[in-house]
């Protein structure tokens, strides 16, 4: 797809930020709302297909009815020219995956919130009858804030599906699926709930638990080989936290915890401080194991006034000769059901609250008299969200007032008149201030500088810089467009992408049976009358020496795919046929084509592809680069404009 695109007079697409097997994802500006927004694009090779079509419309739905803040949000699903489309929220940032590609361990503190946070937005889609599936690093984004955002919920299946599709193609990634996906039997919450455990193993360790030569070596491993426990490969790794990922990473479904919420509670229980070793017995523990009793752990009794809690020690295991651990899940499931785990940890937040690391034991909050409420605390909570929850209990909220914020989004509460924690009278109101959003700047006019002059002035108002380099007649380095447009109002630490020349080189990076790239090539214009002459160059570089002296040929097509004008020659750049060219020395080659007089107003495509001229059999194109491939072995390179 020749960049940039606008998609339905609404989406410009101007920036290719990821692609897999059947969809291209692209960053964008909706021209509507003026917002950065992400756009996933089925691959043209399959809008042929229904069942393509209806799997990605199915995409869109499946994602669309889960929402919570760590998941990236679904905004428009449609078609532009027979390419279906699906429109996310933009998150700016980058993916786990290159969060650990510069720092592998991550701090513990960090990794469990991060591991909560991706409970809680696959919790919403166990509850809604959905596993993802395919929970790796790269679909889990990381806000500049530090916010994990679960995305690409285009493969969750309904509870009870196998885990292999129609084609009999094992469904996930290797390094991170679950036993039963490696089997192909069935997916269920716990299957998401090993991937998380192995996404918290590679966070705290650095390493994934399984590595291997083959997909199909790794898949072997998942089923039948024991991980080493994380506080072995690091011994300052709490135990009680390693004992939380064995459970979580358990060979068997039923011995892992059932769904990605009580997974997040254990989280919370050790973030809190909750989790201990074997002692005196919680109300909890003494009615009902866990999976983390497989290695001895409890719920620590809440401490009283100067009282503190037990010290971590590891209880010997139980010898009994019945399966303990299948009925210890089996009293976990009807816990889950009455809710008793987070009463309990509510309870302990409320009457303990937190233990400081110096402390002699938790403050206690204040008592309450017959007919008060505990103030919940409302900051960070949408306006609606906030008023919803208090009428439940009993209390009005009363806006007092709005101010712009840097960080919370409109409509967010970022104060209250009554402190969290406090005793309220039951039918009492409660005042709060909203968000305005952060404050709103308007966009210099930036066409026409260098980028060098330009990002300073954007800097300069707190704003992020975003630089594509794209084809034009302008001097390189001049600022040739910008999004959003100038004049737009938008916030600070909002992305401002500034559309920059780089001359009428094209870099493009075209891969050809693993032989010949096309590392570029030159036009000096996107207009044409009929009659004129098109003037290419063409970059090449052969990365192993070619077979043979391969014919190069170039099409002048309409949009679906009908020959206007064509070219046919050898790429014998500097009188040399490919077969004696020099791997990794640049050769370039320069050709003409006719615009027939004859050829209508209109966009056409510029066509390319290289052929054996004994048996005219095309290369394969192994990698399009900044182009876009066929199955046939032609590269389209761009659109170019025939105006009368």
């Amino acid at each position: 797809m020749n960049l940039p695109v606008i998609f339905n007079d609404r989406y410009r697409l101007f920036k290719k930020i990821g692609e897999g097997g059947l969809a291209e994802v692209y960053q964008a500006q909706d021209m509507s709302l003026g917002r950065m927004v992400a756009v996933k694009v089925l691959r043209a090779e399959y809008t042929r297909d229904p069942n393509f079509l209806v799997n990605f419309h199915r995409e869109a739905q499946s994602a669309a009815r889960l929402s919570d803040s760590y998941i990236v949000a679904v905004y428009d699903f449609g078609q532009d020219k027979n390419r279906p489309y699906i429109v996310f929220e933009w998150v700016p940032g980058s993916d786990l995956r290159t969060v650990l590609s510069e720092q592998p361990k991550l701090p513990v503190k960090q990794a469990v919130e991060y591991a909560v946070q991706i409970c809680s937005a696959v919790g919403v889609a166990h509850r809604a009858g959905l596993v993802h599936g395919d929970l790796k690093p790269g679909n889990i984004l990381i806000t500049p804030a530090g916010t994990a955002k679960v995305t690409d919920f285009g493969l969750a299946r309904a509870l009870g599906e196998s885990a292999m599709d129609e084609g009999e193609v094992v469904w996930g990634t290797p390094a991170y699926f679950a036993p039963e996906q490696a089997a192909g039997d069935r997916v269920l919450p716990a299957t998401d709930v090993y991937a998380i455990g192995i996404i918290l193993y590679e966070m705290l360790t650095g390493r994934v638990p399984f590595v291997a030569v083959d997909d199909q070596e790794v898949a072997r491993m998942q089923l039948y080989e024991a991980h080493i426990p994380i506080d072995q490969l690091d011994p300052k790794i709490p135990e009680p936290l390693a004992r939380i990922v064995d459970a979580a990473m358990a060979k068997s479904p039923n011995e892992r915890f059932l769904t990605a919420d009580h997974l997040r509670e254990a989280l919370m229980m050790y973030q809190q401080g909750v989790l201990t070793g074997a002692g005196p017995q919680s109300p909890i523990s003494a009615v009902v194991g866990s999976p983390l009793q497989k290695a001895g752990y409890t719920e620590a009794t809440p401490a009283r006034k100067t009282s503190r809690p037990a010290s971590p020690k590891k209880s010997p295991p139980a010898k009994t000769g019945v399966d303990g651990l299948m009925l210890v899940l089996g009293l976990i499931a009807i816990i889950a059901v009455v809710g008793l785990i987070p009463l309990f940890v509510a309870v302990y937040n409320a009457y303990a609250g937190p233990v400081g690391e110096n402390s002699g034991g938790p403050t206690p909050l204040p008592s309450l008299q017959p007919g008060q409420i505990r103030m919940p605390d409302l900051v960070g909570e949408e306006e609606a969200v906030a008023r919803a929850g208090l009428q439940e209990m009993g209390l009005q909220l009363t806006v007092t007032g709005q101010k712009p914020h840097p960080t919370w989004p409109a409509f967010t509460v970022i104060e209250q008149t009554v402190p969290a924690g406090s005793a309220v009278d039951a039918g009492s109101e409660v005042g709060v201030v909203l968000s305005q959003g952060p404050p709103l700047l308007e966009l210099p006019n930036l066409i026409g500088l260098s980028f060098e002059e330009a990002e300073p002035q954007l800097t300069a108002m707190d704003l992020v810089v975003q630089k594509y380099e794209d084809w034009s007649p302008e001097p390189p380095g001049q600022v040739i467009d910008q999004a959003p447009a100038p004049g737009s109002v938008v916030a600070n630490q909002s992305i401002v992408t500034l559309f920059v020349s780089n001359g009428a080189r094209i870099p493009v990076g075209a891969n050809f049976a693993g032989q010949i790239v096309l590392s570029a090539y030159e036009i000096p214009s996107l207009q044409y009358r009929p009659g004129d002459m098109v003037n290419l160059t063409f970059f090449w570089q052969a990365v192993t020496t070619p077979a043979t002296d391969y014919t190069f040929f170039i099409y002048l097509t309409t949009p679906q795919g009908g020959i206007v004008s064509q070219v046919e020659a050898g790429p014998q750049a500097g009188g040399q046929p490919t077969s004696r060219w020099p791997v990794g020395e640049l050769q370039v080659a320069t050709y003409r084509l006719l615009i027939p007089p004859t050829t209508m107003a209109g966009d056409y495509q510029l066509r390319i592809g290289l052929k054996d001229p004994d048996s005219d059999v095309r290369l394969p194109v192994f990698e399009a680069g900044r182009a876009e491939a066929d199955n046939l072995g032609t590269l389209t390179l761009r659109s170019i404009q025939v105006i009368q």
